[in-house]
């Protein structure tokens, strides 16, 4: 049966283009982007990057007629090739420095003359000059705000510098201009600088690879990464990136592979061992044999998951943006009435009603309600990458910051997933060797981490070799109880209890074998043909070091119900909880138990996330409110079925995410309290006529200053220990 088309796969006669714009710098820009496209019959889609100043649009036709458009609003777009570069950043903005520098010159010229001179109308010019200077560009921005019906501050501050400048007051005018420029500058500079600490993310990016033609003693020669192919033999020096994914084929050495997993201790590499590319070569050269394009490299999707989280917003920002939307034309609509109402019943004048309703409109700009989300959550988003944590999205990451209910996988999750065989039962006239010989046979086919310790044990006894060619092309498995092939004209099941419960006195060896074992905390593998069991595989396996630190953590920050949904044997599970520190305990669960255990979790506690390995349990793992995968750097099946990729296999980074979610949250709350505490205070003032127009452009500044910086704590590394208020698992 075909998959299902993807229904936000364009058409084929459609053509994705990303475009970067420069002066794409805060979410005004992007509405007047988006509501210029929506226009445009043969645009369908578009994404918005912020951060990155990029939008992706999906548009039958020429691209032309887009970058046109984007012209007549007064913007410049161009196109960008590829996604793995780092952002295109400007160092300075040469326009806002230019409109800064202009109408402050001419404001510095214009006090001391009116002040000499202050009856003359000459005198007044150098403020005239400082308000078209700096006036004339918001002034064109805010009529492209008004013609694309997206109300925002540029509206906002031309009515207020023009209405002042029509009550004679110059002066005043060329202050909040110079002063509104000022705020521009800074606030473009520190967004700028959370771009760059994003964009180092996308900085490791393998440009050259030198590799082998003819194989590991042919000639060498360099090339671009990505003409890498799968194969291809490659020259890997000390101090030198891995230029795509690979397997070591000859030599040792360690590699620093902070850039995915966040750990700074380096990794000890040796033949047969993956290499992943962007990680950093250390003290031997390696010679390695490519596995994958660096098109498909781990490191390419971490950035493809980067960019897609950081194009969709959270919850929290989509919220604040619809709120913003409301707000500015509510603003407006308000400051009218001020100005017109008191006056016509008779409380003071015209002018002095005027001017008091344009202090309120300066004040009110909703920048610093607009910017209260996306830095927060780019910022926590872009922290979680550094530290070995991808998220799809910025929803997941709120989402996580909600959990009150966990579910752990046992194998490959709480434990290492590296079964050994402890022992060999016999049941039958064979010898263990014999058991050994034909489950290896069986295994052979198989990537499961059971038929790899299997192997490994059989290559131990020397008994591997005997096991190859004896197997057909029978081999079935059955889905929760184990596999099933031919070997040496019979059919041999390996597999659990329940992989025999269909035959009455097979089930019954089984049981007698699991009574032989009780005192066993590993799982025991049967081994059976049609009418006999001959024998059991003791396995073991061992728990990750972090576990109970971790869970103990997770408690701490409230989340109060732990549950272990594992496959495996009644005494292994309960042993491995115990050690953890779980008290939940459900065994011996096929993938559609487990994912019945989360749907009731959900049901009982709504916000719920499950960690597992991201392909066994990607029932589970969808069902779950946040699904996360562990240690899913070698897994691209990993990182695309869970909402969380955790690359490391460290389990301490779950407490961490759930933590800075909550953070990520926290922060943007005190965004929105502090800007509109702010803004209701000083209109308070302005109404009382307390408040005057340079005044509240000072207090607009400072409140989408704070929020920017606020937002940007979270890049800090500092976040990753964020004190838990124990009484109501908030941060402090």
């Amino acid at each position: 049966m075909n998959p299902a088309p993807d229904k936000k796969m364009p058409p084929s006669d459609s053509v994705t283009t990303t475009i970067f714009v420069p002066a794409m710098d805060c979410p005004d820009e992007e509405r007047e982007i988006r509501a210029a496209f929506e226009r445009l019959p043969f645009v369908e889609s578009l994404t918005f990057r912020l951060f990155a100043r990029q939008v992706v649009v999906t548009h039958k036709g020429p691209l032309e007629p887009i970058l046109d458009t984007l012209l007549r609003i007064g913007m410049e777009g161009r196109p960008v090739e590829g996604t793995f570069r780092k952002a295109d950043i400007p160092r300075k903005n040469l326009s806002q420095w230019r409109t800064f520098l202009l109408s402050g010159a001419a404001l510095l010229i214009g006090i001391p003359l009116s002040l000499l001179y202050p009856n003359e109308p000459l005198a007044r010019l150098p403020f005239l000059v400082s308000i078209l200077s700096g006036g004339l560009p918001v002034a064109f921005c805010g009529v492209r705000e008004i013609r694309n019906l997206s109300l925002g501050m540029n509206v906002l501050m031309t009515v207020s510098i023009g209405g002042a400048t029509l009550l004679g007051e110059w002066a005043e005018a060329s202050v909040v201009v110079t002063l509104f420029a000022l705020a521009n500058l800074m606030e473009a500079s520190s967004l700028d600088r959370a771009r760059r600490a994003t964009a180092e993310i996308f900085s490791s990016t393998p440009d050259l690879a030198v590799i082998r033609a003819g194989g590991a003693e042919g000639e060498e020669r360099t090339i671009p990464a990505e003409e890498v192919r799968p194969g291809d033999t490659l020259v890997i020096r000390p101090g030198e990136r891995v230029p795509v994914d690979a397997v070591v084929f000859h030599g040792s050495s360690d590699l620093n592979e902070a850039l995915l997993t966040g750990e700074s201790l380096p990794v000890d590499k040796k033949e047969g061992d993956p290499l992943y590319a962007g990680t950093v070569n250390g003290r031997g050269p390696l010679i390695a044999t490519a596995s994958r394009p660096l098109s498909d490299s781990t490191y390419a999707q971490i950035l493809r998951r980067v960019e897609q989280a950081q194009a969709e917003k959270a919850p929290v920002q989509t919220f604040m943006e619809r709120f913003a939307a409301i707000y500015t034309p509510a603003v407006l609509g308000a400051a009218i009435i001020i100005a017109i109402a008191p006056p016509m019943l008779g409380y003071g004048t015209f002018s002095t009603w005027t001017y008091r309703a344009l202090v309120m409109l300066v004040i009110a700009c909703p920048c610093a309600i607009v910017l209260a989300a996306p830095v927060a959550t780019v910022s926590a988003l872009t922290r979680a990458t550094r530290e070995g944590i991808l998220f799809k999205g910025a929803r997941h990451l709120e989402a996580l910051g909600k959990v009150r209910a966990m579910a752990f996988d046992k194998t490959g999750t709480l434990t290492h997933g590296r079964l050994r065989v402890t022992r060999v039962i016999l049941a039958a006239a064979v010898t263990e060797e014999e058991i050994l010989r034909l489950a290896c046979a069986v295994e052979t086919g198989s990537a499961h981490p059971v038929a790899e310790a299997i192997r490994k044990e059989a290559a131990f006894r020397e008994v591997a070799t005997a096991a190859r060619g004896t197997i057909t092309r029978t081999f079935t498995v059955i889905e929760g109880q184990g596999v099933r092939a031919e070997v040496d004209g019979k059919m041999v099941s390996v597999g659990n209890a329940g992989l025999f419960d269909g035959k009455g006195s097979l089930k019954e060896e089984a049981k007698r074998l699991l009574a032989a074992s009780a005192s066993s905390d590993g799982p025991l593998l049967f081994v059976g043909t049609e009418d006999s069991i001959l024998g059991a595989i003791e396995l073991a396996d061992q728990m990750r070091i972090q576990a109970p630190e971790t869970v103990q953590a997770l408690r701490k920050l409230g989340v109060s119900r732990l549950a272990l949904l594992t496959g495996d044997n009644e005494g292994t599970a309960k042993t491995i909880a115990a050690a953890a520190g779980i008290d939940e305990v459900a065994h011996g669960l096929l993938p559609e138990d487990k994912l019945e255990r989360i749907r009731s979790l959900v049901a009982s506690h709504d916000t719920v996330a499950m960690v597992g390995d991201g392909v066994n349990d990607a029932p589970a793992l969808a069902a779950a409110t946040v699904g996360m995968a562990m240690a899913a750097a070698g897994s691209p099946a990993a990182m695309e079925t869970a909402d969380v990729a955790l690359l490391t296999e460290d389990l301490r980074k779950i407490p961490y995410a759930v933590t800075l979610g909550r953070k990520m949250v926290s922060v943007v709350r005190q965004n929105v309290f502090i800007a509109i505490a702010i803004k209701i205070g000083f209109l308070g003032l302005a109404a009382a006529g307390f408040s005057t127009l340079w005044m509240a452009v000072i207090a607009d500044m400072g409140t989408s200053l704070f929020v920017v910086f606020n937002g940007m704590r979270l890049l800090s590394p500092s976040s990753r220990h964020i004190p838990v208020c124990q009484c109501c698992h908030n941060e402090h």
